[in-house]
């Protein structure tokens, strides 16, 4: 059987429907993110608050953030396909719930729930180390990532053509037959991974880091709705502070915690985490930039005045031509090294945006802008893992990966802020509604940020050793 052939297979034969089946299951996780987005609409016309609909969306990202790592780092103890299984169960009946939800308490509930398969992708990378030869790392976890890519789009296309058909209702169902299908595919495609020999576990530095997390990002994504110095939202703040400087303090001291802030020490670890960093506060604000570019009225200079579903449809290409950047990204990173991986995808990324600050007259120029950068972004965001998947010992390398999660989260929701005050600087108001658009020079500024940015994570990427022998150790300078 598969299960029992495909650790010990060299050739590949067996691996496939491994990684076919640890695809499926990043797709998942991709499709719970991005599905909430095409069911909003429909949602809004049900409980007509938006901000109880942002709590579907911030609510599920905020317990994926701060979970990620611990997750990931009970997925090298106990076995990371064991858990990955627990997670799409739990995702599961988190969805159904939401399904049957007869009112919103219930339905934000299971939503929560359903927050927990924001680890998926630390574990699945872990399990691409655990169970494909060293030559195949770097494009199995390249696969990874284009899953997102693709997770992304059927949540968005298909999700959408669910809601036109059935309600918003129908997106929890199909999220509920994705985590079975992902499930069933696991248990049957994947050996059982072994669990690590430990003496006891320090519990309480993965008890302190989940909650210390959540609150920072409660913070920020709860903030700007309601101030930055409002007194719950300080007091929020400084919980977050206070508990994750007592897991830093507590991580020190202890000789073998549940998440050990040491790997950062690791020369190759620090430099993914910063370059991740900076491609969160800039070119993953993507979707929040040519939203609002393409749904803009026309008569201020710089909207297309498409629709919501055109806009989606914009973004199409960019996603399908994205499964093809984290292959290519692995494979540049096994044959080159992660620096020239990075390199390459930066490059990629800020012609993109120099692109879309040059040229965006037309929906066809804006999906030529979307489609560079989505390529090279997709090939910067998986190097990442690949790296730390190489720097991590074995034994760690599903919490060090979903670290990096929650490195990306939190300042994804840092670098969303930034733009929109950015795209706040310079607006026009309608004169018939009343409503505010930014004008062309706050686009350019929010644009010319982006582009700044992603200089200095190209920059920073140099500072990366320059290849990766095949067994993936450092080809220093």
């Amino acid at each position: 059987m598969v299960r029992t052939q495909a650790r010990q297979s060299e050739g590949g034969a067996a691996l496939w429907p491994v990684v076919a089946a640890l695809w499926m299951a990043e797709i998942t996780g991709s499709f719970e993110t991005a599905m909430i987005l095409a069911a909003s609409r429909s949602l809004l016309a049900d409980f007509g608050d938006p901000v109880l609909i942002g709590w579907l969306i911030s609510g599920y990202l905020l317990v994926g953030a701060a979970i990620a790592a611990v997750a990931g780092r009970l997925g090298d103890i106990f076995g990371r396909r064991q858990v990955l299984m627990i997670l799409l169960a739990v995702g599961a009946v988190g969805s159904l719930i939401s399904a049957l939800a007869p009112n919103y308490p219930i339905l934000l509930a299971g939503r929560i729930i359903q927050g927990l398969t924001g680890a998926i992708l630390p574990l699945c990378i872990g399990l691409v180390r655990e169970n494909l030869p060293a030559h195949r790392v770097s494009m199995g976890i390249g696969l990874m990532i284009s899953g997102a890519s693709a997770g992304t789009a059927l949540g968005l296309v298909l999700g959408g053509w669910i809601v036109d058909t059935s309600g918003w209702h129908g997106v929890f169902v199909a999220s509920a037959l994705f985590c079975s299908t992902s499930f069933l595919l696991i248990w049957w495609l994947l050996p059982t991974s072994p669990r690590l020999k430990v003496g006891r576990i320090d519990w309480l530095s993965g008890m302190l880091f989940a909650p210390g997390i959540f609150a920072l990002l409660f913070y920020i994504s709860n903030a700007p709705r309601s101030g930055w110095i409002d007194p719950f939202n300080l007091g929020t703040l400084l919980l977050a502070f206070a508990l994750l400087a007592w897991w830093l303090r507590h991580s020190l001291a202890s000789d073998d915690p549940l998440i050990d802030v040491r790997l950062f020490r690791d020369r190759n670890i620090s430099i993914a985490n910063a370059i991740t960093a900076l491609t969160a506060m800039s070119t993953l604000q993507i979707t929040l930039v040519f939203s609002i570019m393409l749904q803009a009225p026309k008569w201020t200079l710089v909207g297309l005045g498409a629709t919501a579903t055109m806009a989606g449809l914009a973004k199409l290409p960019s996603n399908i031509l994205s499964l093809f950047a984290g292959p290519l990204s692995g494979w540049l990173t096994y044959r080159g090294g992660g620096r020239l991986a990075m390199i390459t995808g930066g490059i990629l990324t800020i012609t993109g945006w120099s692109l879309a600050l040059a040229m965006h007259a037309t929906i066809l120029q804006v999906i030529l802008a979307l489609c560079v950068i989505s390529f090279g972004t997709t090939m910067f965001f998986a190097v990442g893992p690949t790296i730390l998947a190489y720097a991590a010992p074995p034994e760690r390398t599903s919490e060090t990966t979903g670290m990096m999660t929650v490195v990306r989260q939190a300042f994804l929701g840092i670098g969303a802020q930034i733009v929109a005050v950015l795209l706040a600087t310079d607006q026009i108001v309608s004169p018939e509604t009343g409503e505010r658009y930014p004008t062309p020079a706050a686009f350019e500024l929010a644009i010319w940020y982006i582009i700044g940015l992603c200089v200095a994570a190209t920059l920073v990427a140099f500072a990366l050793p320059k290849g990766m022998n095949r067994h993936g150790a450092d080809d220093d300078d």
